[in-house]
């Protein structure tokens, strides 16, 4: 053990140290000082401090969780969920439909290994991707609570990327018959999806966090997967700026440049105003976003069924 006694001369540029003559007696010593309070460092966890700083997980790797539970729910619920959806169609679809060809190319009735990977690889790689940049561009602005977080950024996710399924110039509704239910199906896809992204992200951390503990070299590999998907999350992101249009293109670059600068920023180094303006011009940004995609959302369906 190291004892380390807490000085009461500071100043003093030596200390006199040796036994103190009884109270009462002559000294030209300065008197003792009290020693209620000692400082006790075990050695071991001196030895272990550097250690702990080498192995703290990076500020990127913070986002190792997200990203897994982008790339699970897109390729699960993007992906599969997709092909269950149009199964559904096909199934509810009326006699006449059945062998007719979609807009896709796909055949009304028959199932294919071709369509399920290019669904999965397509639609499932493609959700991940962009549902992964909107929940990191929209995570400061979601509610703190889970349960909250997820039916919020699934709502979102509806409003802002429905249309994307929902076409009302695509001939498929009128094919298939039944739009109402197909609309119901669809737009439940959107939901799902938001809500199984953010209820994986928790225990994607924690598979994350048990991987880089299991040794040097997988916290390496955890470090450069997470930078991959950094990089693809990036690509993500850019898709988000080039769907939009109009005014639309600008509140989403808005959106993204304060969600960067919040993640980003040291709030330390930065201006006491800097954060709260990011925060309140981000949040116009995604209302306006959400207005629109609402309203754009509600003339479609209108119009499809």
């Amino acid at each position: 053990m190291l004892v380390i006694p807490q000085e009461c001369t500071p100043n003093r540029p030596f200390v006199l140290v040796g036994p103190h003559p009884a109270s009462g007696r002559g000294t030209t010593l300065p008197p003792s000082c009290p020693r209620p309070h000692r400082s006790v460092v075990s050695t071991a966890a001196t030895l272990e401090r550097p250690q702990e700083r080498a192995t703290r997980p990076s500020a990127l790797r913070g986002f190792a969780g997200v990203f897994v539970a982008g790339g699970v729910a897109g390729v699960v619920v993007g992906g599969l969920g997709t092909r269950i959806a149009m199964r559904i169609a096909a199934l509810t679809a009326s006699d006449v439909a059945q062998g007719l060809r979609t807009e896709a190319g796909a055949t009304i009735g028959r199932i294919t290994l071709e369509g399920t990977l290019f669904l999965i690889a397509f639609a499932g790689i493609g959700s991940a991707l962009v549902g992964t940049a909107f929940y990191v561009a929209t995570l400061p602005w979601l509610p703190r609570r889970r349960a909250l977080r997820a039916l919020a950024f699934g709502g979102l996710e509806l409003v802002l990327f429905g249309t994307v399924l929902l076409d009302p110039g695509n001939p498929d509704f009128t094919i298939l018959g039944r739009p109402l239910l197909n609309v119901l199906v669809l737009s439940t896809l959107f939901v799902v999806h938001g809500v199984a992204l953010v209820m994986l992200v928790e225990p994607s951390g924690r598979l994350v966090a048990a991987v880089a503990r299991g040794g040097r070299w997988r916290a390496r590999l955890v470090g450069v997967g997470t930078s991959v998907a950094m990089a693809l999350t990036a690509i993500g992101a850019s898709a988000l700026v080039a769907r939009a249009t109009g005014w639309g293109t600008v509140a989403m670059v808005v959106l993204l440049l304060c969600s960067a600068g919040l993640v980003l920023l040291d709030p330390h180094r930065t201006r006491p105003i800097t954060r709260p303006t990011l925060r309140i011009a981000g949040a116009i940004a995604l209302s306006l976003l959400a207005i629109s995609g609402t309203v754009a959302l509600v003339d479609a369906v209108a119009t499809i069924v």
